[in-house]
C-alpha cells in the first residue's frame, strides 16, 4: 500500500475533523457552567449500560425489532474500530496489526471471526434500515437525505472490506498469493480464511474475475473503505449523526440522584440578574454547556414526539423541532457566544473598575442575540404546551434532558417578561393570598380533618411522621376523602403522625413549574421555616408532586426530610404486619401511573402489590404503563390552565382506560384522581369505570 497517500488522507482528513471538534466544543466551552464531574463510577456504569448497552434502544418492546437493528450497527462500529487501526497500519507496515490481535494469538483470530460477522449483520442491518425508512415509513422518522447517505456511506464501509478480504481471499487462495499478501496462517490454529465465513463468501462471488480485476478490486477496496470512513467522519459533526460522537459523553454526564437537572435556585435580589435579564433563560448564550451538549446530541429520532402526550394530542409541541430550533439559534450566534464568553472573563477581572466594568457590560449587551428565545424561536403556546412529564426524557436513548430548559424558559417569561399565560392568574393569586392555588382562605385547611381526630403539630409535636396533606387533600373535596382514607389507615396502624394543619402552605411546586420562581421561594422558605422549628424528620404525603418537591427542591434551600409517598409507606404497614387486606374489590382493576411517582422518583411496584392484595381479578396493565405511562394532562401548572388546543390530554387517558374494558382504575396522585375523573365524565363512564385513590381501595379493604 502506499504510505505517502495514507498520510496525506489522515493528515487531510484528522485536521479537518480537528477543526470542526475545536469550533464545536469551543462553542460549548463559551456557554455557561454545570458540575457534571462527580461519582464517576456511577456514571462510567451508565455510559456502559445506556450508551454502550444500548439500554433504551434494545430494552424497549414496542420498538425492539429497530432497537436492536441500531444496537448492532452501533456495536458492529464499536468491534471494527480494531479493523480500521489495522488498515491504517497495513499502508505503512505489511501485515500490521493491534498487539495481541496477531496470528500467534487465539485473541487474533476471535476477533477476525467477530469482525468477519459483524460485517455481514451490519450489512443486513443497514438494508432493513433503508427498506424501514423508504417502504415502511415509521411516522416517528424524519426521512431526510442525510439519513440515508450516512446509511449508504456505513454499507459502502462493509462492502468495501469485505471486498478487500474477499480479493485478498482470491489472490492467497487461488492464484498463489503473487503479491505476497500477509494473512493468518498458523499451525495450531488455521488458515484466517477458515474463521472468516461472509468474507469467503464475497470472495467466492468474485472468483471467476481475472487475477488482474481481482488486485484492482483489492487496491479499490481499501482505499475505497479508508476514504469513505475519513469523510463519514467529517460530516457526523455537521449534521444530526454528530450524536455518533456526543453521545457517549452525554449519557457519561447525565444528572445523578435526579432523574434531570434540577431547577436552579435563582438570587432574586441579584440586580445585575435583572437588568442584564439573566433569571431564566433569555437568549440563546444563557444555555449551560451541558445544555448545548445536549442540543448537539439529540438524534432526530422522534421517540420524544411519540410519547409526549401534547404532542399526541396536537398541541404544538415536537422536542426535536424545539431541539432543531435551539441548535440553529446557538450556531447563528456562535461567534457572539464565543466573544460574549471572553467579556465576561474580563468582567470577573476588572470588577474594581466601575467605568471599565461598565463599558465591558455595553459590549456584551451589543452581542446578546437578537432573538428572544420564546416568541422568536420557540412560540409561546409550544413553551406551556408541555406538562413537565418527563415521557421524552425517560425514552431519549442519548439522556438528552427537555424539562429543565422549558422551565427555565418558563422562568424567564415570567420573571422577566411577564408573560406567562394570564388565566394561571386565579391561581397565582391564590398562592399569594391565601397560600393554596383555589384561593380558598387558609384557615379552613385542617377542616377536613375535623371529626378524624387528627393531631395538629402546634398542639403535640411529639409524633414520629408529619402527614403533608397538601392542597388538594385539604380543599379539593374529592381528594378530601382520599385524606380521610389515608389518616384511618395510619390510625388502624397505630403509626403516630400529626398535620400542619393551618401552618401548611402549599410546597410552590405549581408556581415553580410554571417559572414563578419568586412565589415558589416565598412558599418554601416559610414551609421550611415551619418545618425545621417542629423539627420534622419524616413526612408522608399522598401528592407526588408535594413529594417530588419536599424530597428534592427543598434540600436546595435547607430543607432536608425523609419523604415517602403513602402508597410506599402503606406497603410497608403490610409487609409489617400491622394492617392486613383482603381481596373483596371485584371487577378488572389497572393502575394509572402518575408522572411525578414514577417517571420522577422511581415508584412503581408498591402500588401495584397493595392492587394484587385487595383485588379479586389481579391487575390488568394498561397498553402505556410503568415508565412509559402516560400523562394525565394536569403537571407543569397544565391543572390550572385551559386546554384550548387540541384533544384533552386527560380524554386520551380516559379513552384508553375505557378502551381496554376496565372496570376500576386506581391512582396514586390528586391530580391524576381529577383529571381522570373528569375524563370519565366526559365519557359518560364515570358509574361504569370507578376511579379512586390507592389509599381509598386499601381503607375499604382493610382486615
Amino acid at each position: 500500500m502506499n504510505p505517502l497517500f495514507m498520510t496525506l488522507l489522515l493528515i487531510i482528513g484528522l485536521a479537518v475533523f480537528a477543526r470542526t471538534m475545536y469550533s464545536k466544543t469551543r462553542l460549548l466551552m463559551a456557554l455557561g457552567p454545570a458540575d457534571r464531574v462527580n461519582h464517576i463510577k456511577e456514571r462510567i456504569k451508565n455510559m456502559v449500560i445506556l450508551a454502550l448497552g444500548q439500554k433504551r434502544l434494545v430494552g424497549r418492546k414496542k420498538e425492539r425489532a429497530s432497537g436492536i437493528m441500531h444496537a448492532l450497527i452501533f456495536w458492529g462500529f464499536c468491534v471494527l474500530l480494531i479493523r480500521s487501526v489495522n488498515l491504517y497500519g497495513e499502508a505503512f507496515v505489511k501485515g500490521f496489526q493491534v498487539p495481541l490481535l496477531g496470528d500467534e494469538f487465539i485473541l487474533g483470530y476471535l476477533y477476525l471471526a467477530l469482525k468477519d460477522i459483524m460485517e455481514g449483520v451490519v450489512l443486513a442491518m443497514v438494508i432493513y434500515a433503508i427498506f424501514r425508512r423508504a417502504v415502511i415509513k415509521p411516522e416517528r422518522l424524519h426521512n431526510t437525505w442525510e439519513a440515508y447517505l450516512v446509511l449508504c456511506l456505513i454499507g459502502i464501509l462493509m462492502i468495501s472490506d469485505l471486498l478487500y478480504d474477499g480479493a485478498r481471499y482470491n489472490m492467497i487462495m487461488l492464484h498463489n498469493n503473487p503479491d505476497h499478501l500477509h494473512f493468518f496462517n498458523n499451525p495450531e490454529y488455521g488458515s484466517e480464511f477458515l474463521w472468516t465465513p461472509v468474507s469467503v463468501g464475497a470472495g467466492i462471488l468474485i472468483s471467476w474475475m481475472s487475477i488482474d480485476t481481482i488486485s484492482n478490486i483489492l487496491a479499490g477496496g481499501f482505499w475505497t473503505h479508508i476514504t469513505t470512513q475519513l469523510v463519514f467522519l467529517n460530516l457526523l459533526p455537521l449534521g444530526k449523526h454528530f450524536h455518533v460522537i456526543t453521545s457517549l459523553p452525554n449519557v457519561f454526564l447525565k444528572s445523578l440522584g435526579y432523574p434531570h437537572e434540577k431547577t436552579k435556585v435563582l438570587d432574586l435580589e441579584d440586580e445585575d440578574a435583572w437588568e442584564d435579564e439573566s433569571l431564566g433563560l433569555n437568549h440563546i448564550h444563557q444555555l449551560n454547556w451541558k445544555q448545548g451538549l445536549d442540543i448537539y446530541t439529540c438524534t432526530e429520532c422522534g421517540r420524544c414526539k411519540e410519547v409526549c402526550p401534547a404532542y399526541i394530542t396536537d398541541k404544538p409541541l415536537n422536542l426535536y423541532e424545539f431541539n432543531d430550533k435551539l441548535k440553529a439559534e446557538m450556531l447563528d450566534n456562535a461567534d457572539n457566544i464565543i466573544k460574549r464568553s471572553k467579556l465576561s472573563s474580563a468582567l470577573s477581572q476588572n470588577g474594581s473598575d466601575p467605568e471599565q466594568v461598565e463599558k465591558i457590560k455595553a459590549e456584551m449587551a451589543e452581542l446578546n442575540s437578537k432573538k428572544q428565545l420564546v416568541g422568536d424561536v420557540i412560540s409561546e403556546d409550544t413553551l406551556w404546551a408541555c406538562t413537565t412529564c418527563r415521557a421524552c426524557e425517560q425514552v431519549c436513548p442519548v439522556t438528552v434532558e427537555h424539562v429543565p430548559r422549558i422551565i427555565a424558559m418558563r422562568q424567564g417569561q415570567t420573571l422577566m417578561a411577564e408573560a406567562y399565560p394570564k388565566e394561571l392568574n386565579p391561581a397565582l393569586k391564590g398562592l399569594e393570598r391565601n397560600f393554596n392555588p383555589w384561593g380558598i382562605g387558609y384557615d379552613k385547611r385542617a377542616d377536613w380533618a375535623e371529626d378524624l381526630d387528627v393531631k395538629i403539630m402546634a398542639d403535640d409535636s411529639d409524633v414520629e411522621y408529619l402527614l403533608w396533606v397538601g392542597c388538594a387533600g385539604s380543599f379539593d373535596d374529592r381528594s378530601k376523602k382520599v385524606s380521610a382514607s389515608l389518616v384511618s389507615i395510619l390510625q388502624k396502624a397505630g403509626v403516630s403522625f400529626a398535620i400542619l394543619g393551618t401552618e401548611e402552605k402549599c410546597t410552590g411546586d405549581f408556581a415553580r413549574r410554571v417559572g414563578n420562581e419568586m412565589l415558589y421561594q416565598m412558599m418554601a422558605q416559610e414551609n421550611i421555616e415551619t418545618l425545621n422549628n417542629y423539627k420534622v424528620k419524616k413526612i408522608i404525603t399522598a401528592c407526588p408532586h408535594c413529594l417530588n418537591t419536599l424530597k428534592h427542591e427543598y434540600p436546595q434551600m435547607g430543607g432536608n426530610y425523609e419523604v415517602i409517598h403513602h402508597s410506599e409507606f402503606i406497603r410497608q404497614l403490610v409487609k409489617e404486619g400491622r394492617i392486613s387486606l383482603k381481596r373483596t374489590l371485584e371487577g378488572t382493576v389497572t393502575y394509572h401511573d402518575p408522572c411525578y411517582l414514577g417517571r420522577y422518583n422511581s415508584v412503581y411496584d408498591q402500588p401495584r402489590s397493595l392492587l394484587k392484595s385487595v383485588s379479586n381479578w389481579g391487575l390488568t396493565e394498561l397498553d402505556r404503563h410503568g415508565q412509559e405511562s402516560f400523562c394525565c394532562g394536569a403537571g407543569g401548572g397544565r391543572m390550572w390552565m385551559e386546554e384550548t388546543i387540541g384533544k384533552r390530554i386527560n380524554l386520551e387517558r380516559a379513552e384508553e382506560i375505557a378502551g381496554q374494558k376496565m372496570a376500576n382504575v386506581a391512582v396514586g396522585c390528586p391530580f391524576c384522581l381529577t383529571m381522570i375523573e373528569d375524563g370519565m365524565k366526559e365519557l359518560g363512564k364515570e358509574e361504569e369505570i370507578k376511579t379512586r385513590d390507592i389509599a381509598e381501595l386499601v381503607a375499604k379493604n382493610m382486615g
